[in-house]
């Protein structure tokens, strides 16, 4: 039988059904404090349970807070990363931090080519995730054509080699032209959102399935645990 993925959330997986083939390209999109950073966290606690490997970019935190962050949520990087199944690549820091490093002044080229050999470097057979937190600041100020050609060929690449990438987007980094045009190029949509009122905010979510081109009629309620991470609600 065929491996699928999934998330490693309850209440998503369950929208998911059988899984997520390998190669399946996965948007997670929504405002900044949502949680779109907990469920990545969740997501890579999967990935190394199932034992893929994953490769963890971060825009928006250096990678020395993303493993605080993964700790927090009951994962302990260290002993994945000297098992080389799990590597950071450092696009945050303004000075670089070593051999995987992507400066925000270099063209998105060199990301693609810095991207490919961290994923490469896995030697032990196993299957690959990648999550890049978030793609749209690795977008910030970049010319929309480049960003375009980019996304496409990048997406492209990687369900040609069977690898599930998840990007996240913030959607007030992006105009709502191009935020509308990378949706298209994705499997599945994870958009998450606050509701209620301005007092008592509720966060919540929907899933799209873009082979359908519509998201699930259900909206899912959740709250974050501090230890735990993205509880679905059951109501």
């Amino acid at each position: 039988m065929r491996k699928m993925a999934f998330m490693g959330i309850h209440g998503i997986d369950k929208l998911l059904g059988e899984g997520l083939a390998y190669g399946s390209q996965i948007m997670i999109r929504g405002n900044s404090g949502i949680g779109k950073s907990v469920l990545a966290c969740q997501f890579v606690k999967e990935t190394l349970a199932c034992r893929d490997n994953c490769v963890y970019v971060c825009c928006d935190e250096s990678p020395d807070q993303t493993r605080e962050n993964l700790k927090q949520y009951g994962l302990h990087p260290l002993p994945y990363e000297e098992a080389e199944r799990l590597v950071f690549v450092d696009a945050y820091s303004l000075e670089n931090t070593g051999k995987n490093y992507f400066s925000s002044e270099d063209e998105l080229e060199k990301y693609l080519a810095l991207e490919k050999e961290v994923i490469k470097s896995f030697k032990n057979g196993y299957n690959t995730r990648i999550v890049v937190d978030s793609l749209s600041t690795l977008f910030l100020g970049r010319d929309s054509q480049e960003i375009l050609e980019f996304h496409r060929y990048r997406l492209k690449l990687l369900k040609r080699a069977g690898i599930i990438a998840m990007d996240l987007m913030v959607d007030e980094v992006l105009e709502d032209g191009m935020l509308k045009f990378t949706t298209n190029l994705y499997d599945v949509i994870v958009r998450m959102y606050f509701t209620g009122s301005p007092e008592r905010p509720i966060r919540a979510l929907h899933i799209g399935k873009m082979k359908s081109g519509k998201f699930d009629s259900s909206q899912l309620l959740f709250s974050i645990n501090s230890n735990i991470g993205i509880i679905v609600s059951n109501n």
